[in-house]
């Protein structure tokens, strides 16, 4: 499935629709090296990412804000795709944005709760 989210360098800033396969094999979202920089977004670290096929290549990537329609913006690790990649929205990014993807009906929904491991009650 496809989706269509917005990109920003901070919460309230310009904003730019891009759209993404949602992959909840990948970890880190993909987007346009040049959307990225146009928004003032600038490489942060290089990351080593394994591709489908097992092949491991290295990508810069830097933090940028996702919009998704109905949530509020929520900071993000993007990777800036070169020529050939795929675009790319990653489970890193959805669980990021309280989202999970609902296989049985398609569909990205809300979380009704975020995962949380509880210590187990005792003295402090």
């Amino acid at each position: 499935m496809h989706v269509t989210v917005g990109i920003s360098a901070t919460p309230d800033g310009a904003t730019r629709q891009v759209r993404l396969l949602v992959d909840t094999g990948a970890f880190y979202s993909m987007a346009p090296r040049a959307l990225l920089a146009e928004l003032g977004i600038t490489p942060a670290s290089r990351q080593k990412l394994r591709l489908a096929d097992g092949r491991i290549v290295e990508r810069e990537a830097g933090y940028a804000f996702l919009h998704y329609p109905g949530r509020p913006p929520g900071p993000a690790v993007v990777v800036f795709a070169e020529p050939g990649d795929a675009l790319v929205l990653g489970v890193h990014t959805l669980e990021g944005l309280g989202l999970l993807v609902d296989p049985q009906a398609g569909t990205i929904r809300e979380m009704d709760a975020a995962p949380l491991i509880a210590a187990a009650p005792g003295p402090a």
